[in-house]
């Protein structure tokens, strides 16, 4: 495989399959919400959207124009490439439908953030895990705030089963929290 080619088997939503492992390789960005409706609009112009399906392929050439033409306005090529990368991986577990709604005029800044957190939630299915057993778990027993407390009892019993968390180095646990709680910040 030629270097900086993701296969498209590494896009769409998590599913444990096989290995049972968690995807853990959210740290790069915050939400990323602009970066993704800049992406969504490129998918926009550049695939059919007059159907709503898997997007597959199509985010795999998006992502290559996206880093050919440097349109998340990075200054390095690396770090076009890293955050190009993270934003469509993370597209790819949208719709077609959800995509063409984050690139249109009509999403407001709110609706594309929480499109931007589905999108997580889905490519990383650990954080699905998380709003789900955590967040929802907290707002139906009218716990109004979510700790970092929280966050490290849920990794703690999720590492029982899934040992590459406990394989995690400190300033990547860190960074992962970090990065969920950045996320779910901007959209309370």
């Amino acid at each position: 495989m030629e270097k900086g080619h993701l296969m498209a088997a590494s896009y769409g939503v998590e599913s444990l399959g096989d290995t049972n492992k968690y995807r853990l390789s959210f740290t790069v960005g915050g939400l990323l919400e602009p970066q993704g409706v800049l992406l969504a609009r490129l998918f926009a112009d550049m695939t059919d959207i007059t159907c709503d399906r898997v997007v597959g392929e199509d985010i795999v050439r998006v992502r290559k124009a996206a880093i050919d033409g440097n349109v998340l306005g990075m200054r390095s090529h690396t770090s076009n490439v890293r955050f190009v990368s993270e934003t469509s991986k993370r597209l790819s577990a949208l719709s077609v439908r959800e995509i063409t709604y984050l690139a249109s005029a009509e999403a407001s800044y709110d609706d594309r953030s929480a499109l931007m957190w589905v999108a997580m939630c889905r490519y990383y299915r650990i954080v699905g895990v998380f709003a789900k057993d955590v967040l929802r778990g907290n707002f139906l027993a009218g716990k109004e705030t979510v700790n970092k407390d929280d966050y490290d009892r849920f990794m703690r019993n999720a590492a029982m089963w899934h040992p590459e968390i406990e394989q995690l180095s400190e300033l990547t646990y860190r960074k992962l929290r970090q990065n969920v709680f950045t996320r779910w910040m901007t959209l309370v």
